[in-house]
């Protein structure tokens, strides 16, 4: 050590400070380190001694101390990282001379502590042993709405997969019970019941066998059919994840919208609810072999549904006797006919599950109040318009009203899904064509660009347009521009849009690009 320590200071021309040094001055001051007596902690008039030989000293006396006592800090704390490195270049020798003379040195590295983070290590794991607190306490809350999907939490999925055991050992018994046929007609009843069972609750879709196909042949197609045979079957697993993704009848592309409560006030069960849409409730006709259900719910969806025939009998009823009813008799009939529909719509409301799409971004468009006077007081009302998109083509719009701001958008919120369009993107950036349309006294112009120039367009029509996956749009409103003529008139302009394709069935010819003529 001592005779690296005469190198480092013939190297850099001044004494060098060693690990010896700073252990030696934790203990007892060493001249080499001691600070300057005005630096020293000696009494409590540190401030007036620091100052008196401050000014015993002049200008160049007082920069040339601080510059030497700089030069000789660094020099000493990058000497001692230098050192560290040498002592672990040694070492690191060391282990190679050991794996040449076939040592063992498996030991030596599991002792070794080179950072120093062993004892905190044990601290932190003994801290954890004693702490029986909730592991996901700082998990930060996200404004998700999947995270309060009840159909993702544990009790939720503990269900499903009793359901799918439940299935699993139904499906092993039928298989069973086909292995042990011994008749012709046996088996064949057997393999009814397995294919009604599989259709049920197994069902496979085409596109998958499609896609198992092409991979059986894959295993005996060699050189250029191969070739051909990997893009089909690269081409068939692309659709599958894109319909996958957007398929309007997969539940995974869905979430239950979560009602948030605006306080007291507002009676939110009572404006929650938007126009009654028609349920839809179909009994399907199975076999007396295949009517196992393995849903708790169905019991209550048939008391459900005897419920809803009984007054839809009642309604009609009332109905054909309302055609040739009048006065007090007729008034009284439309009270009655007025509570059955009332009766019938709460029933299909605690059934309704208001539904978002998943991959779907919402805009706000506008939000407009409205005061109506009346004997007994101003009548507030809010009206709230919003967009959706996929930004993949498909894009919708909603407005709703309601007696407070929440309201009114959550209520456009649940409706926005359920008034989608489809538009078609020319070269996946632009529309195909220019097109002009009209909405009472709003007009809106629309015209294709070149890539890289943007959207020119105002708010109301950029919003909609990039949330339908448009990048390159010229447009231009003329007249009112109320915001809600003005969506009204671009998706009456978007649905007039013609594509190649369109105006190649409409004319009977085919239908290629000008610069190709």
């Amino acid at each position: 050590m001592q005779g690296e320590r005469v190198k480092w200071e013939k190297k850099y021309g001044h004494s060098v400070a060693t690990l010896e040094d700073f252990a030696r001055a934790d203990r007892s001051p060493s001249p080499n380190l001691r600070k300057p007596s005005f630096l020293c902690n000696n009494n409590g008039n540190n401030n007036n001694q620091i100052t008196r030989s401050l000014v015993s000293l002049d200008s160049r006396q007082t920069s040339n101390f601080y510059l030497g006592f700089n030069h000789r800090f660094f020099s000493s704390s990058r000497t001692v990282q230098e050192l560290l490195a040498e002592v672990e270049r040694e070492k690191q020798r060391e282990r190679e001379q050991k794996k040449r003379a076939g040592l063992d040195i498996g030991d030596d590295e599991e002792e070794e502590d080179y950072m120093g983070v062993g004892p905190l290590i044990e601290k932190l794991e003994k801290e954890k042993l004693k702490d029986t607190r909730n592991l996901d306490m700082y998990e930060e809350p996200t404004d998700s709405e999947s995270e309060d999907d009840e159909r993702f939490s544990p009790d939720a999925v503990k269900k499903r997969m009793d359901e799918f055991e439940r299935k699993f050992k139904r499906h092993e018994e039928l298989l069973k019970n086909f292995a042990e046929s011994e008749t012709l007609d046996d088996s064949f009843k057997w393999m009814n019941k397995i294919d009604k069972f599989e259709q049920k609750h197994f069902r496979l879709p085409l596109e998958y066998r499609v896609i198992g196909e092409l991979m059986n042949r894959l295993k005996e197609v060699t050189g250029k059919d191969r070739f051909i045979l990997l893009q089909k079957l690269n081409r068939a697993v692309r659709l599958v994840e894109w319909k996958e993704a957007y398929d309007p009848n997969n539940p995974a592309n869905y979430g239950v919208i979560q009602h948030e409560q605006v306080g007291p006030s507002v009676d939110l069960l009572e404006h929650a609810g938007f126009e009654k849409e028609k349920q839809i409730i179909q009994g399907v006709g199975l076999d007396e072999d295949d009517d196992e259900d393995f849903s708790d719910l169905k019991d209550k969806d048939d008391i459900l549904l005897e419920k809803l025939n009984d007054i839809d009998k009642k309604l009609e009823e009332k109905l054909a006797e309302l055609d040739h009813t009048f006065g007090k008799k007729g008034k009284v009939l439309e009270e009655e006919i007025r509570d059955l529909a009332e009766e019938r719509n709460s029933l299909t409301e605690k059934k309704r599950r208001p539904l978002y799409r998943k991959g779907f971004d919402v805009k706000l468009i506008d939000v407009n109040r409205t005061c109506k006077v009346t004997k007994g007081g101003q009548v507030i009302k809010y009206t709230a318009m919003l967009a959706c998109g996929n930004y993949h083509g498909v894009v919708g719009f909603a407005k709703a009203k309601g007696p407070a701001v929440p309201i009114a958008l959550q209520k456009a919120y649940e409706k926005c899904f359920q008034n989608l369009h489809y538009v078609d993107r020319y070269e996946e950036h632009t529309i195909a064509h220019a097109v002009q349309t009209e909405y009472k006294k709003t007009k809106v112009y629309l015209w294709p660009a070149a890539t890289r120039t943007g959207m020119k367009a105002s708010r109301t029509v950029q919003t909609v347009l990039n949330l339908a996956g448009f990048k390159n749009v010229k447009s231009k409103v003329i007249g009112s521009r109320n915001p809600h003529n003005t969506v009204k008139a671009l998706f009456k302009a978007l649905n007039a849009i013609e594509t190649p394709k369109d105006v190649q069935e409409k004319f009977g010819r085919t239908v290629v690009e000008s610069y190709l003529l």
